[in-house]
């Protein structure tokens, strides 16, 4: 795996807060993924990850040392070596994703300990163009 970009947030993520990225994948014959991960480093609480040869995206989390089970979208709004703007918002209840401003899923949180989610992973083939870590109110 290629580390394209990790941020620290020692304060905690979720909820409220939002993650925008905008990039392109280098080939329709690879996948990139973005993982929310909880402080102690061995838990991915959020795991996006769009599937280009499979033409769908599969979301998960990775906790007491085992996968859940994987939930996929039944659209796949990418085109490779296309731009894209992937937008992850956290609520109280769900991680809410949105690709070019169009909402394609919500997934529920997993993991109880919002405020242990410190650190925001990005990998494998993707090239970025911008990406914006930001806090927002948080949506009733």
């Amino acid at each position: 795996m290629t580390l394209k970009f990790e941020a620290l947030c020692p304060q905690g993520i979720c909820p409220g807060w939002s993650l925008i990225v905008k990039g392109e994948t280098s080939s329709s014959e690879n996948d990139f993924e973005i993982n929310f991960i909880s402080e102690t480093g061995d838990q991915i609480a959020f795991h996006f990850n769009p599937r280009f040869p499979e033409g769908t995206i599969v979301c998960n989390s990775f906790l007491s040392s085992q996968w859940g089970q994987e939930e996929r979208t039944d659209t796949f709004p990418m085109e490779a070596k296309e731009p894209f703007l992937v937008e992850i918002y956290s609520d109280h209840d769900y991680f809410q994703v949105f690709v070019d401003d169009n909402k394609i899923m919500q997934y529920r949180h997993r993991t109880k300990q919002l405020s242990g989610i410190t650190k925001v992973q990005i990998l494998n083939d993707i090239n970025i163009s911008s990406i914006e870590l930001t806090r927002r109110e948080v949506y009733e």
